[in-house]
């Protein structure tokens, strides 16, 4: 009878803990779908913004811009690691540190950006005095002067030639079940620096020079890819949430079918045991 009554009692936890993920499961499709909205219209501005940087870059008859190649001499590389603030989205974190960890060189810097790659950075031995910023207030609520504010931050450092480079690590969105960390060029710019098709006889018209159009929308051309980017991981870090949750509700059905094969086992062996005794007990009495 222990038995079946821990039996009984896990099944019934699990049931509560089923529950609950069924429920996370429901919030984190409805804000896939909805990150994933706001992630392609992004995308289509994000695209012409660097279009159109490419063509400044291309007809800038000066010397290549600064913008567009690294710092020389022997400088770090700061890497912005976006990962999530919250857990319970599977493998998400998990992949992204392991891809920082493949990457990141020891003489390299890293600002993280979400609480679980802070609280990675500070406990772990490999990054101690590596750490430049801790974004912990950066997300989507952000307020977009302040993404402005640490674009305009980080192209000051760049110019200082504080650093050879800035890159971002996230997770890239393929589709709903697949996410694959990733390393995107922040500073210097690479784009591709393609002219027009129809250059030779209609080249485009500039009423700036571009090299001037360059330095004048630099910074909220790094906004805009910054905000595009955390965009993008959101709706990561949301499907994955989705994806494990569903694999967890999958992983309490099983469980509760086995539960419940073996309840009712326990259960007919009692039953079984109970009508042996009253048997054996009526027939000791005749």
């Amino acid at each position: 009878m222990a038995s079946l009554a821990k039996t009984k009692h896990r099944i019934a936890s699990i049931k509560g803990t089923e529950k609950i993920t069924k429920a996370m499961e429901l919030v984190a499709t409805v804000k896939t779908k909805r990150f994933l909205t706001a992630y392609e219209r992004g995308k289509t501005y994000a695209q012409e913004y660097i279009f159109l940087m490419s063509q400044l870059f291309a007809y800038d008859k000066e010397t290549s811009s600064h913008y567009a190649k690294m710092n020389e001499g022997d400088l770090p590389i700061l890497y912005l690691v976006i990962s999530s603030n919250m857990g319970l989205c599977g493998s998400y974190n998990g992949n992204l540190l392991k891809f920082v960890d493949a990457t990141v060189a020891k003489e390299d810097y890293v600002a993280p950006i979400g609480n679980k790659a802070i609280h990675r950075f500070e406990r772990d031995p490999i990054y101690e005095g590596r750490v430049i910023d801790k974004y912990e207030y950066i997300n989507l609520e952000t307020d977009m002067d302040l993404l402005h504010d640490m674009c305009m931050k980080l192209k000051n450092d760049f110019n200082s030639k504080k650093y050879k480079a800035i890159r971002i690590i996230y997770t890239r969105y393929i589709n709903s079940i697949t996410f694959l960390p990733t390393i995107f060029q922040f500073l210097p710019v690479q784009v591709p620096h393609d002219k027009w098709k129809h250059a030779d006889y209609a080249p485009p018209l500039f009423e700036e020079k571009p090299r001037d159009l360059i330095h004048r929308l630099l910074p909220s051309y790094l906004t805009s890819i910054l905000y595009e980017v955390l965009v993008e991981s959101e709706l990561s870090e949301q499907a994955s949430r989705r994806t494990a949750m569903d694999n967890a509700n999958d992983n309490a059905d099983e469980l509760l079918d086995k539960l419940t094969i073996e309840y009712n086992k326990a259960r007919q062996n009692a039953i079984t045991q109970q009508i042996t005794e009253v048997a054996g007990g009526a027939n000791a009495s005749n």
